[in-house]
């Protein structure tokens, strides 16, 4: 059978693979399988990162919300399920819209339609890109500034000189009066952190495994997965 080969992918595979230290590019975890796995690690006793993220959120929400103003755009890098974000729509009452931007369209879909059940109030305009390169943001009719929301520690998954790159993209998209709201992790012990990624249930190994499958019908690869 015939594969559509995304070209971009398979030049990042080879040119990942390619380094003296092998890589492969994050985002390419994120089908709707991979998000659907991601949640799942986030569930698990060892990964620690999304706890403790909504502990701070829970603990400031309401505080933020009285800083930001009223008629904000909020605007979410990777929003995945958008969990932790509930804890800014509960607080955050005045917001004019949320636009969580995802990679993974079909996930994200899902996830937007039940975030629009839950706040009717409040106009939910997914988008679907890859936040690592250049995206405009649609017209808004909002009135206040806009606010980018970067949980999870996923600026650690950046190599310095990119990391940079996302920034000044984040500088650009929210104007001169926005606001950045990321998490950062601070320095962990080394067996905390191969915990977390290698947790005792097996769950990151079958997210690891998926990016070679999500490759594999990208066109990008022929991995043998097993």
């Amino acid at each position: 059978m015939e594969v559509d080969i995304d070209v971009a992918a398979q030049e990042a595979v080879i040119a990942g693979l390619s380094s003296p230290q092998m890589t492969l590019p994050a985002k390419y975890f994120y089908n709707e399988e991979g998000s659907r796995l991601f949640e799942a690690i986030c569930d698990t006793q060892e990964y620690y990162v999304t706890r403790t993220e909504r502990k701070i959120l829970a603990r400031c929400a309401a505080d933020l919300a009285g800083r930001i103003g009223s008629g904000v755009r909020l605007v979410e890098l990777g929003s995945g399920a958008s969990t932790k974000t509930r804890l800014l729509l509960d607080a955050w009452t005045h917001l004019h819209s949320y636009e969580p931007v995802d990679i993974s369209a079909d996930f994200m879909r899902t996830v937007a339609s039940q975030l629009q059940h839950d706040y009717p109030h409040l106009t939910v305009a997914p988008i679907v890109a890859d936040y690592t390169t250049s995206f405009e943001l649609p017209d808004s009719d909002a009135t206040g500034r806009t606010v980018v929301f970067f949980p999870g520690s996923s600026i650690g998954n950046f190599h310095p000189d990119a990391a940079r790159d996302l920034l000044k993209r984040v500088v650009s998209m929210m104007g001169p009066d926005g606001l950045f709201l990321i998490g950062i992790d601070r320095v962990k012990d080394t067996a905390v952190l191969n915990a977390a990624y290698n947790d005792h249930g097996g769950v990151t190994a079958v997210f690891n495994l998926n990016m070679l499958a999500h490759l594999n019908d990208l066109g990008a690869a022929s991995f043998r997965v097993e």
